[in-house]
């Protein structure tokens, strides 16, 4: 996995709060997820994506400004399984 992320946040603060959550299939195993949320960020943001041979293989970043954050997920739904299958990929 690769990961590069910041942020900066208010200390005096503890809130995390989901404001909307909109998961959207692509295919049969690629699902897009977008949240938007309420937090203690005052800016920041961070990228990453998961490799291959792992569950939910796929890339997100989020953007954290003033209060709020926003996030943005691609991912497939399959787990990976080192015992089987032709691929390696196990549908649950």
């Amino acid at each position: 996995m690769i990961y590069i992320g910041f942020a900066i946040r208010n200390p005096f603060q503890q809130l995390h709060r989901m404001i909307k959550d909109w998961v959207i299939p692509v295919s049969k195993n690629k699902t897009i997820e977008i949240g938007f949320y309420r937090n203690n960020a005052i800016i920041g943001g961070s990228f990453g994506i998961t490799g291959f041979k792992q569950d939910h293989a796929g890339f997100n970043f989020d953007i954290e400004l003033l209060g709020y954050n926003l996030d943005f997920i691609f991912y497939d739904n399959r787990h990976y399984d080192e015992r089987g299958g032709e691929k390696g990929w196990a549908e649950r």
